[in-house]
């Protein structure tokens, strides 16, 4: 009984905590703290306003406070991290404010019977992890519909259900988002056989690269004229090229002194024990070589190595141990193996063992860094992010053209609404800092497209690559045909291939619609076609923008109608679920590029 109620209790506890931090975004929790921005801008408390609704400083706090107790409870917090766990909890409250003027928007309401149903059928996920509803390490949902009818229950439900009906219209809304999802058939039998239809093959490939053209014959009139025949091939979508600068996030003295110290007493251990460095290593070393006791592979010019390895290690003789050597964010103990000179060159070969230990940034050096952070981004506001560096001694680099959602920019993906300030933002805007484990990002917009075709003056480069390209792929069409009649008339298959200078013949048993055929790469747009045409027949030649090819049909194996419908459902699930996806995500993005967004994050918190 005592049991029991203990377990209730810490429930109680947590259900009350999990109410009290999660419901923010559809429940306004608390108001106005009091807290004024350092410059006087935005409504006293408020961190941002979202289509005119108010983000108020106390809710924000709540939820990243929230956050970092579940980091913590993990890991410790590396110092500078916290701006990261910020635009997380930034990130979900966007998006959780965007879903809540959506659901009063469109008038969604839920009934006190809907929220007893999704109590019973559906539980909040804090609910499924408590301990008092587990039995052996999972979720025992006899157990918890049994506290749920319990008359009796001394478990605070009326705060579940405070909870699920903050959420639940969110979540009806997010049904109605991927209602228009749709799996049709034939949709079903195409997913089925671009993984179970199979072709045997043997094929003979051409690689445009073989047929080389006489470039300085192509001039401006040539490529303008391609340009005007192929309009489809310089059409795009939204573009932007931003310039980067990076603020690097390093130790300071006093951080090296304090990792030095630490690191000479290993020092001074394995000195007396020379035997004892693989172990050592293994223990604190925290590169790749670490779990092979330190050992390097290989034997480089010892020249080659970093300036501060090779003024380091000039003295030191094989079978002794350097002293700790510095880097830029490391320290180093090497114990030197041999030194030889290399046969054929002359010059020293050098075989070693190496600890490296990092060396972090303390609280001093952050806060220094982030002054200058701040200090910088104004500078690049004013004079641009190239002067910026200059002055600053800092390197930059441009990106090339990107669009939204393909920049491959990681640090965009955990900072998304840069990107797509990246083409609402006008040229010559500068970014905030965004901060990353190697120090802080400034982004410049240097240019913007709009969608659509393309000036030539902008794709020129472009349009003379494609016309050269073409002129490559034509000649390795026309060597293709002539490969593919001499095989007919009788000429063996490697003889024909040789002949005509083909990059690679074989079999390829198994291709499937994926398009990858072994031996040569993945084409689908080929092997596509491959599978219209009948088997123990050659193919026509086919062309794709990155080679030519011609096969025999040896063998079709079509999956029989069983598997089908042992596997349709299964697929059509899974098919679903993507389009659901999709569905939902594109509809945040439009979402979120519609929203107007007031930020005044940056007078309340450091970078």
């Amino acid at each position: 009984m005592m049991q029991s109620l203990r377990e209730n209790m810490k429930l109680i506890i947590w259900i009350t905590a999990i109410v009290f931090l999660v419901g923010f975004g559809i429940l306004e929790l608390g108001g106005v703290v009091g807290q004024s921005n350092s410059q006087g801008q935005g409504p006293k408390g408020v961190i941002a306003t979202i289509n005119g609704d108010p983000v108020r400083y106390q809710d924000f706090n709540q939820l990243y406070t929230q956050m970092v107790q579940q980091l913590t409870a993990q890991r410790a917090m590396q110092e500078g991290e916290d701006s990261y766990v910020r635009e997380q909890a930034w990130q979900q409250i966007v998006r959780a404010k965007l879903m809540e003027q959506e659901a009063r928007r469109r008038h969604i309401q839920v009934t006190p019977e809907e929220i007893k149903a999704a109590i019973r059928l559906t539980p909040p996920d804090f609910l499924m992890k408590a301990p008092v509803f587990q039995t052996n390490g999972q979720f025992d949902y006899r157990k918890y519909l049994s506290e749920v009818d319990n008359p009796n229950s001394q478990l605070p439900w009326s705060q579940v259900e405070a909870y699920v009906a903050a959420n639940l219209p969110a979540q009806k809304l997010q049904d109605e988002i991927v209602a228009s999802a749709k799996v049709s058939e034939g949709d079903v039998r195409d997913r089925f056989l671009l993984q179970n239809d199979k072709l045997d093959l043997h094929f003979v490939g051409f690689s445009p690269d073989s047929f080389p053209v006489d470039t300085t014959r192509i001039g401006g009139a040539d490529v303008e004229t391609y340009y005007k025949a192929h309009p489809e091939l310089f059409v795009g979508p939204a573009e932007a090229k931003v310039q980067v600068m990076l603020i690097p996030r390093a130790p300071n003295e006093s951080d090296f002194a304090a990792s030095k110290e630490r690191l000479q007493g290993v020092l001074d251990q394995i000195r007396a024990e020379p035997d004892s460095f693989e172990a050592f290593a293994r223990t604190y070393s925290e590169i790749g070589s670490a779990a092979a006791g330190g050992n390097v592979p290989g034997e480089p010019y010892s020249d080659e190595m970093r300036p501060s390895f090779v003024k380091g290690l000039r003295d030191v003789k094989a079978g002794q141990i350097s002293d700790i050597l510095r880097e830029e964010k490391s320290l180093h103990i090497f114990r030197v193996d041999n030194r030889h000179p290399d046969k054929a060159t002359g010059r020293e070969r050098i075989k070693y063992h190496e600890i490296a230990v990092r060396v972090m940034p303390g609280a001093e050096a952050i806060r220094v860094a982030r002054e200058t952070v701040a200090a910088y981004t104004k500078e690049a506001k004013r004079s641009g992010i190239a002067a910026t560096a200059t002055a600053h001694g800092l390197r930059t680099f441009q990106s090339d053209f990107f669009s939204e959602g393909q920049s491959h920019n990681a640090l965009f993906e955990k900072f998304p609404d840069v990107e797509l300030w990246c083409f609402k933002g006008k040229v010559g805007d500068v970014s905030r800092a965004l901060p990353s484990e190697v120090g802080w990002y400034l982004y410049q917009i240097l240019d913007q497209r709009k969608a659509g075709l393309r000036p030539l003056e902008s794709v020129e480069r472009d349009a003379k690559v494609a016309l050269i390209r073409s002129l490559m792929t034509a000649k390795a069409t026309e060597a293709a045909r002539q490969a593919r009649a001499a095989i007919l008339a009788g000429m063996k298959v490697e003889d024909a291939a040789k002949r005509y200078r083909a990059s690679r013949s074989g079999e390829a048993k198994d291709v499937t619609r994926n398009g990858y055929i072994s031996n040569f790469g993945r084409e689908p747009k080929l092997v596509g076609t491959l599978f219209a045409l009948p088997a123990k027949a050659w193919s026509p030649v086919l062309t794709s923008e990155s080679s030519v090819l011609f096969a025999f049909i040896d063998a079709h194996a079509t999956p029989p109608e069983e598997e089908f419908q042992k596997q349709a459902g299964t697929i059509r699930q899974s098919i679903l679920n993507e389009r659901r996806q999709v569905a939902f995500t594109e509809w945040m993005q439009e979402v979120r590029r519609r929203a107007k967004i007031v930020d005044y994050r940056e007078n309340f918190f450091e970078v």
